[in-house]
């Protein structure tokens, strides 16, 4: 099996098995600036698979992304790699995680941040790979493979001040892409993309799972791109996973945002987190005595099953 932990390992005729490891939020609690962002937040993502995660603007997926990378703490809860706790983890140990991890971030300019703007596309792409140990050969081969595949080896010299604003998002995925990383997030993948490029990034972030078998965790709002990339969709919604699945299952019928919203964050019979509980929560005082909660998925058939167990109970005192 080629490494998978190596970028610009030749491409396999079948996934390999898989190279990256377990990502867990568990039970994950924020609050910023006193607003509830995530609440008892739990999700799993299964080594080698992708998982997109969906969700209207200021769900709390950018903030999932920030827990993982080790950048802003979780008010409570755990965020593990490979069973290592983020956020416990000693100095040494959190660089271990890191560089087992290619991040983009998201937002309408964030993703130019990690880019250097006095480096060129390619030395932008080739700084990212510097310290693993590659060839100078073969840095040159993966910087050139990526800016090829995001229609940038014509702009290699270029700097990013002088691409265009989808040409420096293409430029941000590119770098991230060669790092060939265990753990390859994709935050707000879509944002600031060319719509005439989409096909050509879901089919290098495809490549490259296929070539590594890395963990890779997406964040979007673009129906069609959760459809073409996930193993499983993960919903997010009022702070919470609401609900999580196969794509053919989970996104049928769903087809732009409005339906989105009608069958995911309107049907939330349980709305935003309510700041006080959130409070409570950080604090550790659940109190489940006074609280209950309802998965408003089960609630219908529980209703269903009681009536019958009702109608059942009385048809036989009747008939005795």
């Amino acid at each position: 099996m080629p490494d998978a932990h190596r970028p610009g390992a030749p491409l396999p005729g079948r996934r390999p098995d898989p190279a990256g490891p377990a990502v867990e939020f568990r039970d994950v609690t924020t609050m910023l600036d006193e607003t509830p962002v995530l609440f008892r937040l739990g999700l799993s993502l299964d080594p080698g698979t992708v998982t997109v995660v969906m969700g209207p603007s200021g769900a709390g997926k950018t903030t999932l992304v920030r827990h993982l990378a080790g950048l802003v703490a979780p008010g409570r809860g755990t965020v593990t790699v490979a069973g290592a706790d983020v956020w416990t983890a000693g100095e040494a140990e959190l660089r271990r995680i890191r560089r087992g991890m290619s991040v983009l971030f998201g937002g309408s300019s964030v993703f130019e941040s990690s880019l250097f703007g006095s480096l060129s596309a390619y030395e932008n792409v080739t700084y990212a790979l510097d310290g693993r140990g590659l060839d100078p050969g073969r840095v040159e081969r993966i910087a050139m493979h990526r800016l090829r595949e995001m229609g940038l080896h014509d702009r290699a010299d270029a700097l990013p001040g002088e691409l265009p604003a989808h040409g420096r998002k293409r430029l941000a995925i590119a770098r991230t892409l060669a790092v060939g990383a265990p753990v390859l997030v994709l935050d707000e993948l879509e944002t600031g993309l060319d719509a005439t490029y989409a096909a050509t990034v879901v089919a290098a972030v495809r490549e490259q799972h296929e070539r590594s078998g890395a963990t890779v965790l997406v964040t979007t709002h673009d129906v069609e791109l959760a459809r073409a990339l996930a193993d499983t969709v993960a919903i997010l919604c009022h702070g919470r996973i609401v609900a999580a699945g196969p794509p053919s299952e989970l996104l049928r019928g769903v087809h732009d945002a409005d339906e989105f919203d009608r069958r995911f964050r309107l049907s939330d019979l349980l709305g935003p987190p309510d700041p006080d509980a959130t409070r409570a929560e950080l604090d550790g005082g659940r109190k489940r005595s006074r609280t209950i909660e309802l998965d408003p998925r089960t609630v219908a058939p529980a209703l269903l099953l009681i009536a019958v167990v009702t109608s059942y109970c009385l048809f036989l005192l009747l008939t005795r």
